[in-house]
């Protein structure tokens, strides 16, 4: 099959999530305001903000590659397996990157792409942006991945076991991307 086919049915696949109820785009720029609402609350200066969002920027890609590395397999493998598998795995994620030195090898690599900008105020809207942006992007991935996993779609998703994962993570994450900024337009 061409990549043309594998990006028509990934587009539709992720029509299909943002359908949704919680990709309302009303609720989801509430959410939006009020997570990034809560971070500022919990730190007592600007710079402890930036550094707030820094941290959690590195924890998402951290996250996403996880969650990319698990549909690799999957596609590799030919195989799909349970919702619960993946969610697990998810899970795990948070005391995996607690207990090593991902963050601390990781961050000052994000730093540059977070912190951007001459003022704290244009670094602090910069970082919201780039946080939003990672926040979504996991977030479609993760969506995507259970759909890809779900009983009832396995006839339809059987497709992408013919595609090496390569490409598929690829066409999957650009789809995400394209997204992501689609909705960030929209929100803001």
């Amino acid at each position: 099959m061409s990549k043309e086919i594998l990006s028509k049915q990934t587009a539709g696949v992720l029509s299909a999530v943002m359908n949704q109820p919680h990709w309302n785009r009303d609720e989801l720029s509430q959410r939006m305001i009020q997570v990034l609402k809560e971070i500022k609350q919990g730190v007592d200066s600007q710079e402890a903000y930036l550094e707030t969002l820094l941290r959690n920027v590195t924890f998402l890609f951290a996250n996403t590659n996880r969650a990319k590395s698990f549909l690799k397999h999957c596609i590799e493998e030919e195989t799909f397996v349970a919702q619960e598998t993946f969610h697990k795995v998810m899970l795990d994620v948070p005391r995996q990157v607690n207990e090593s030195n991902y963050l601390a090898e990781n961050m000052p690599h994000f730093k540059e792409m977070v912190y951007k900008g001459s003022t704290t105020e244009e670094q602090a809207a910069h970082a919201e942006l780039v946080y939003s942006n990672s926040r979504l992007v996991n977030d479609l991935l993760i969506d995507f991945i259970g759909t890809f996993l779900h009983p009832n779609n396995k006839e339809f998703m059987v497709h992408y076991l013919e595609y090496a994962s390569d490409v598929v993570v690829d066409t999957v994450m650009s789809h995400c991307q394209n997204l992501s900024n689609i909705i960030l337009k929209e929100i803001n």
